[in-house]
């Protein structure tokens, strides 16, 4: 999956070097709080099915969020991409407790970052409904006042 030149252009390459080397969503969280520090605000976030419902697997839910999250920035929009996170969320799967690293995932990478006040609206994927984690996001932006808008 190609990540998108927009996407890249906030990257560094210490991030995508500390990217190779995390050990906890904590760590993810560090690197995506350096790349939203730079990037042009307000900020929007894709939120659908990655792990769990949608199309069934994760590499083509992926494929349909990469594609989501290109047609949003071709629209003049600035998206927080959490597509290079990806890897690293599925190998700390892999490599703990599903189910801990997914609450981890949630509470130590999403949610500081949701708190931040950066992301001024989701965007909510068609099938959201499917996935735990797009559940989990939109009862967390109900909560904290975050705008909500559906594709």
């Amino acid at each position: 999956m190609e990540l998108s030149k927009k996407t890249k252009e906030y990257w560094e390459d210490r991030d995508w070097k500390d990217l190779e080397k995390v050990e906890s969503a904590a760590d993810l969280y560090a690197i995506a709080e350096r790349i939203i520090a730079h990037m042009e605000k307000p900020l929007v976030q894709v939120c659908g099915p990655v792990g769990t419902g949608g199309l069934g697997s994760v590499e083509k839910n992926l494929e349909v969020f990469n594609d989501t999250i290109i047609q949003l920035q071709g629209k003049r929009l600035n998206v927080f991409d959490q597509m290079p996170f990806e890897d690293q969320m599925q190998n700390l799967k892999k490599k703990f407790s599903t189910e801990k690293v997914v609450n981890d995932i949630l509470n130590d990478f999403y949610l500081p970052i949701f708190k931040s006040g950066a992301i001024s609206a989701f965007y909510f994927m068609p099938n959201w409904q499917t996935s735990f984690g797009a559940r989990w996001e939109h009862e967390e932006a109900k909560k904290l006042g975050i705008k909500i808008v559906y594709l």
